[in-house]
């Protein structure tokens, strides 16, 4: 019984793991599939000695199929994680005009630095992207993390987190079983979070100016908050936005296909079953247990959970780390509001950037029109910065062109240099450093 069932699992394994062999013995991969299989570059336990034979060594087959890639990072929250690579980290509560409460993450000063250090150059703020925390800066491994070596570099160091996520969750009056609570959308987070957490900022640090560094999303709620407060130019010296989420209707990712379509009916749905929130805390903990389980499997992580994330990012395989895989699925996704789902659909099914589209009455009753206002981008005059990927899924050349030109003030504006770069490898990649982190260091530098 045993031996056929090994067999049986092994013929699946060869069947899943379609590979051919060069003349060093080493296993290659059939890219053209999209499917991860085996990556030279990477650290993979296909490897030649692990796995004599993929029919008859049941033994290696056991080896490959129970290898653990456990991660100590998924099991910590933002604070933990910065306190665990030995930074000092601080907790800032703030309050939005229309009453959300807001927790920011700070890293004030280098390990082995003091608050009073003359060393701390100027400020920097981080803003995630959608079904993300704070926590999202601190995916990689220790060496490749963007805050800390900007920690290192002599920055001060904040980290934004947006209404509902997994550290935003309270209000003054509403609590979040309320569907009043989840009635809001990129425009709230734009118009009222990020000037309220980039004031707070301000404030304590005593600086007149900060860098901005936006993910995704986090580059959307920048340029909604420049067109609805345009005097927030003053308080910013240089925007580098990674992904830049403006124009998304090119996208060639799965939301466009399997969540687009069905803007309406998704919504609804969510505001039915889970009172506006997509989705509830607690089938998103199964699935943050489940995924990082799941994927702390080295098989499993390579043949699995890897391409689930290829259909939503892009395919790269060559910038994957398999260890790291577990930590994104311990943190992502984090909550936020159908609302949000159904504005970032909006922009995909329309091509336009603007407000809500609550549809033509309620439109006419809250805009005074059956269209919803667009956002002026030309109100953006500060220096900007624009990375992106050319195998970005959600972000596309066309559409970066497009945003680039209605900006009026867009310094530098580049492809990441790798062909293949997608959507998470900002925060997941292996050669961020010198593609992404190095590179950015040195224009803040310059602002």
């Amino acid at each position: 019984m045993k031996s056929g069932i090994g067999l049986l699992i092994n013929i699946c394994v060869v069947l899943v793991s379609i590979r051919v062999r060069n003349s060093t013995g080493s296993v290659l991969t059939q890219p053209s599939l999209g499917i991860v299989l085996k990556n030279d570059i990477n650290e993979s336990y296909f490897e030649t000695g692990n796995l004599t034979d993929p029919v008859t060594d049941w033994s290696g087959l056991q080896r490959i199929l129970f290898k653990n890639n456990v991660n100590p990072g998924s099991y910590l929250t933002t604070p933990e994680i910065i306190e665990y690579y030995g930074y000092p980290v601080e907790s800032h509560q703030v309050v939005t005009f229309d009453g959300y409460i807001l927790t920011l993450h700070r890293i004030p000063y280098s390990k082995g630095h003091s608050r009073s250090s003359k060393l701390i150059k100027s400020v920097v703020f981080m803003q995630h992207g959608l079904f993300a925390s704070s926590f999202e800066w601190f995916m990689n491994t220790p060496d490749k993390l963007l805050a800390l070596q900007l920690s290192d570099a002599g920055y001060d160091v904040w980290l934004g987190n947006t209404r509902g996520n997994a550290y935003s969750r309270h209000h003054l009056t509403l609590v979040v079983e309320n569907q009043e609570f989840w009635e809001f959308s990129m425009h709230e987070m734009g118009n009222f979070d990020l000037p309220t957490a980039i004031d707070h900022v301000l404030k304590v640090t005593g600086v007149r100016k900060l860098n901005f560094i936006g993910f995704s999303m986090g580059t959307s709620m920048f340029w909604i908050m420049m067109s609805m407060h345009p005097e927030y130019n003053e308080k910013i010296s240089l925007m580098t936005a990674l992904a830049p989420v403006v124009y998304i209707n090119n996208m060639k990712g799965f939301p466009k296909f399997l969540l687009a379509p069905f803007e309406n009916i998704l919504k609804k749905l969510m505001d039915f079953l889970f009172h506006g929130e997509f989705l509830p805390p607690w089938l998103l903990q199964l699935y943050n247990f489940f995924g990082t389980k799941f994927c702390s499997n080295t098989f499993i992580a390579e043949t699995i959970c890897a391409n689930i994330n290829f259909l939503y990012a892009g395919w790269d395989l060559p910038q994957t780390q398999f260890r790291q895989i577990p930590l994104f699925y311990s943190h992502t996704p984090s909550p936020t509001s159908a609302r949000t789902l159904s504005h970032i659909s909006q922009f995909i099914n329309n091509g336009i950037f603007q407000q809500y589209d609550h549809g033509i009455w309620k439109n006419l009753k809250i805009y005074g029109n059956i269209y919803p206002p667009k956002y002026n981008l030309q109100n953006t005059i500060v220096p900007t910065v624009l990375l992106w990927g050319l195998n970005d899924a959600v972000i596309e050349p066309i559409d970066v062109k497009r945003l680039m030109s209605e900006l009026p003030n867009v310094v530098y504006n580049q492809p990441v240099n790798f062909s293949l770069w997608n959507h998470f490898d900002y925060h997941l990649a292996r050669d961020v450093n010198q593609l992404i982190n190095e590179p950015i260091i040195e224009l803040i530098a310059k602002y």
